[in-house]
């Protein structure tokens, strides 16, 4: 599939065409991996915060999407402040995007346990496209349009965010990169690279019983010339150690995700996609292993016997 993709974008470049996408990698526990779509996210789990995202989507599928996540953050003395730095590895075929960003936001009480976060994002990003490795799989190796060609884009990213939380609430709404960058890769062929997204995201936690709270929620991107896309999810949360639930994404896939505190401080999960409809015809499951370790420690006040 990927083979016949790639041929067609050759074929048709010699009329002249645009390279448009969603380049920002797929999540099914997004709920768990907030720094990497929402910079004001920094510092709302109130300590030292590290988690790293491994995702194989389509599995089994030559050229498939592959991506890593490593996020960390943590809230400040101040309790005002927090900062945090994330690095993205995504892979597509023959395209690479490997991005670095450093986050801060600024953190106001509103009320009693509730909190609302502004953030902003510096980082770079180079994108890497390997067009010699498939001169061999072309009908026409003697391309000279893309016969030994590589190109490698480097960027400079700004985004931005606003994010609520308290008890039982979140949602944020952001904008990972403000700017477009564009390259041009011959005279026929260019591109527009991290072309802005925007996500809008929300969940809630409702108490069912002293050991069940459910939780639903839902995760909007926006990407201008692509559908809306949109995330839904609901999960139960079993004595705040167990979190099992189902995962719809539209038009595409549903899912299944697994989530367990190994430790208090140590958390583990898992998610799998089916792919439905005509996703469903061209590609396979996806996996994504999430960990996250959170230095949080608790203070015990120990009575001496003497």
């Amino acid at each position: 599939m990927v083979r016949i993709v790639l041929l067609i974008l050759i074929l048709v470049s010699t009329n002249g065409w645009t390279l448009k996408g969603q380049q920002f990698g797929q999540y099914t526990q997004y709920f768990s991996n907030e720094l990497v779509i929402n910079p004001a996210f920094a510092g709302a789990q109130e300590s030292l915060s590290v988690t790293l995202l491994h995702r194989s989507q389509w599995s089994g599928l030559e050229g498939a999407p592959s991506t890593q996540t490593l996020s960390a953050h943590s809230l400040f003395k101040n309790k005002h402040i927090g900062l945090g730095a994330s690095i993205i590895n995504d892979k597509i075929g023959i395209h690479r995007n490997l991005t670095f960003n450093t986050n801060y936001a600024y953190i106001l009480q509103v009320k009693q346990d509730a909190y609302l976060s502004l953030g902003l994002q510096l980082g770079m990003n180079q994108t890497q496209s390997d067009f010699a490795a498939i001169s061999s799989q072309i009908l026409n190796q003697n391309d000279p349009s893309i016969s030994g060609f590589n190109e490698s884009v480097s960027a400079l990213t700004i985004g931005t965010g606003v994010f609520y939380r308290d008890s039982r609430f979140q949602i944020g709404l952001s904008a990972p990169n403000l700017f477009s960058s564009r390259t041009n890769l011959n005279d026929s062929i260019n591109g527009d690279l991290n072309k802005t997204h925007y996500f809008l995201y929300s969940r809630y936690r409702m108490p069912v019983n002293r050991n069940l709270k459910l939780q639903p929620g839902i995760f909007i991107k926006y990407l201008d010339g692509l559908p809306l896309s949109m995330d839904f999810h609901l999960a139960a949360i079993i004595n705040e150690v167990l979190l099992t639930g189902l995962s719809y994404r539209s038009f595409e896939s549903i899912g299944l995700i697994l989530q367990a505190k190994i430790t208090p401080q140590l958390k583990a999960g898992y998610g799998f996609d089916y792919p439905i409809g005509s996703v469903g015809e061209l590609s396979r499951s996806s996996h994504e292993i999430m960990l996250n370790y959170l230095f949080k420690f608790s203070r015990y006040k120990v009575k001496r016997p003497r």
